[in-house]
C-alpha cells in the first residue's frame, strides 16, 4: 500500500531557489575557465529535471518503482552523457543539480497555484 507523503520532500523543495543560484554559479564560473560543453551541460539539465519529476512523483505516493528509477538517474547520465574532460564532469554535476532545482521549483509554484 502506498501513501501519499509530499512532507518527506518538502525540505529540498524549500531549497531550490538557493540551489538554482549555487548551482548556476558554478557553471558560470566553469564557463570562465573551461570550454563550455552545452551538449553536456543540455543533457544534464534535462536529466536533473527528468529525476526529480520521478523522485516527486515517488513522494506522492505512486509507488516504489518512480524510487528505484529516480536515484538510478544520476548513474545513468554519468553513464549517458559524453565525459571527455574534467570539466565535463563539472558541467554534469552541475547541470544535473540545476535541473533538480529547476523541476523542485516549478513543483513548488504548482503546489501554492492549488492552494
Amino acid at each position: 500500500m502506498t501513501t501519499s507523503q509530499p512532507h518527506v520532500g518538502l525540505s529540498l523543495v524549500n531549497k531550490a531557489p538557493l540551489g538554482l543560484i549555487v548551482t548556476a554559479v558554478v557553471a558560470g564560473l566553469a564557463s570562465l575557465m573551461f570550454e563550455l560543453e552545452l551538449l553536456t551541460l543540455a543533457y544534464s539539465v534535462a536529466g536533473g529535471l527528468v529525476c526529480a519529476i520521478i523522485l516527486i512523483a515517488y513522494w506522492l505516493g505512486k509507488g516504489g518503482l518512480f524510487f528505484i528509477v529516480g536515484v538510478s538517474m544520476p548513474l545513468l547520465m554519468v553513464i549517458v552523457v559524453p565525459l571527455t574532460s574534467m570539466a565535463a564532469l563539472l558541467y554534469l554535476i552541475s547541470g544535473f543539480f540545476f535541473g533538480f532545482c529547476l523541476a523542485l521549483l516549478g513543483y513548488k509554484l504548482l503546489a501554492k497555484l492549488k492552494n
